[in-house]
């Protein structure tokens, strides 16, 4: 990483069965992503339920919005956001990379760690 770059790991644990928990996450990766920081967000445990092609269409963080789950998973992706997807979590919750929207980077233990060692700054939800 060139010197005087800043980069920020989000680590995102909630996914579609506590929806109001995935949206600070992604607001937080987008908002770094404006400010220039190389930004890692990584979908662990049940998490990566919310990258399931379709699953975040109808959710809605304020009813009525018209503002989605998928909207803000859109948003991040286009802000330049990296989406690292937890490769455990996947087989734990039955899914494939191939049941994911696209842009997703599957990744194991070794690499996430390697990746907190890496980066300034590390953010858990």
């Amino acid at each position: 990483m060139p010197e005087g770059d800043q980069s920020i790991l989000i680590m995102q644990t909630s996914g579609l069965r506590e929806p109001k928990r995935t949206y600070a996450p992604l607001y937080l990766a987008t908002t770094a992503a404006a400010m220039d920081m190389k930004v890692y967000l990584w979908f662990t445990m049940e998490g990566v339920t919310q990258l399931t092609r379709g699953a975040g269409d109808a959710i809605e963080l304020v009813p009525g919005s018209g503002v989605t789950l998928a909207t803000w998973l859109h948003r991040a992706r286009k802000s330049g956001v990296n989406f690292l997807v937890c490769a455990q979590a996947l087989e734990a919750e039955g899914l494939g990379i191939d049941d994911l929207i696209d842009g997703c980077e599957m990744r194991g233990a070794a690499a996430i760690i390697d990746l907190t060692l890496e980066v300034d700054r590390v953010m858990y939800f």
